[in-house]
């Protein structure tokens, strides 16, 4: 039913199913609801929230172990930075056989600028200075026990945020499942509602919908954000008003006459163009459809540029 479309944004969709159980709860016996009975709406609610909350936990494990990785990775340059002046002091600035042999890829002797690259010369310098502990320096901390303790450390940060991806997709995938079920079980429970609710029945509301008899009124314009663009021009953005098929845009010098309306668009910005420079513009959106408007927004002032 157009009136009362399935929500896409997930926030919406919870809190109007939210609602719909309440409605189920309260009037599914007198109505005779059957295919979607509260209990059934509500796991599946209770299903979308806790895989939710799921992707949420992951994804601030994900942020935690990516910052452990970044901090990880800057003290293995610091160490391969101290591994790099002890090594110039023995061969030299110039790349040469003894860079290679140390492990320094691309005939430089600068620190590698990719994180492999940085790995993989962490380990080739524990297994040099293992080999060559003439060359090691405890006081430049360049060793081979200090090498592969940060090598070590580097690896498994890597594999744990490299392991966090998939748990995180699988996260996605069941969270993306579960809403899925709901919108198909919800869309389910509007058709059966159409079934057995007359279309003007004022019970719809009870279920946070609408009758389809008649289409909602649009709900106001939050806020109108007005940005300077220059050359007596104004850009104008707002948010989406709930049931609003236009939105008429009106302007008045600030302190003084009425607001009147400039146009009338579908969307949600537009160009004030040609304003006197140097003056300030007040602008306010009536949200509209077919039927009525909405309360006109608060008013917002900006200096034309």
């Amino acid at each position: 039913m157009a009136t009362n479309p399935t929500p896409t944004n997930d926030a919406e969709l919870m809190v109007l199913c939210g609602q719909v159980v309440q409605g189920c709860l309260e009037l599914e016996g007198e109505i005779g609801i059957k295919h979607t009975p509260a209990a059934l709406l509500q796991q599946l609610l209770d299903n979308a929230h806790a895989s939710l909350f799921e992707v949420d936990k992951q994804k601030t494990e994900r942020s935690a172990l990516r910052r452990e990785l970044r901090e990880r990775d800057l003290e293995s340059e610091r160490i391969l930075s101290h591994c790099r002046l002890r090594l110039t002091a023995l061969f030299g600035h110039g790349f040469n056989e003894q860079w290679e042999a140390a492990g320094f890829p691309d005939r430089s002797t600068m620190v590698p600028e990719v994180f492999a690259k940085r790995l993989a010369l962490l380990a080739q310098l524990a297994a040099h200075f293992t080999a060559n502990p003439l060359h090691e320096s405890q006081d430049m901390r360049a060793t081979a026990a200090i090498c592969e303790v940060t090598h070590e450390s580097l690896s498994r940060v890597r594999e744990a945020v490299d392991h966090h991806k998939s748990v995180l997709e699988a996260a996605v995938q069941k969270k993306n499942a579960a809403l899925k079920r709901l919108r198909q079980r919800l869309r389910s429970l509007i058709e059966e509602l159409g079934q057995l609710l007359p279309a003007d029945d004022g019970r719809w509301r009870r279920f946070g919908l609408n009758p389809p008899a008649g289409e909602p009124r649009p709900e106001s314009v939050a806020q109108v954000m007005l940005t300077a663009v220059g050359q007596g021009t104004l850009r104008a953005q707002w948010p989406p008003a709930l049931h609003a098929l236009r939105y008429h845009v009106q302007m008045r010098m600030m302190g003084g006459g009425n607001f009147a309306t400039l146009s009338t668009v579908p969307g949600t910005e537009t160009l004030l163009q040609d304003l006197p420079p140097g003056e300030f513009i007040e602008v306010r959106v009536i949200a509209a459809n077919s039927l009525e408007e909405a309360i006109p927004s608060p008013a917002s002032a900006a200096l034309v540029g």
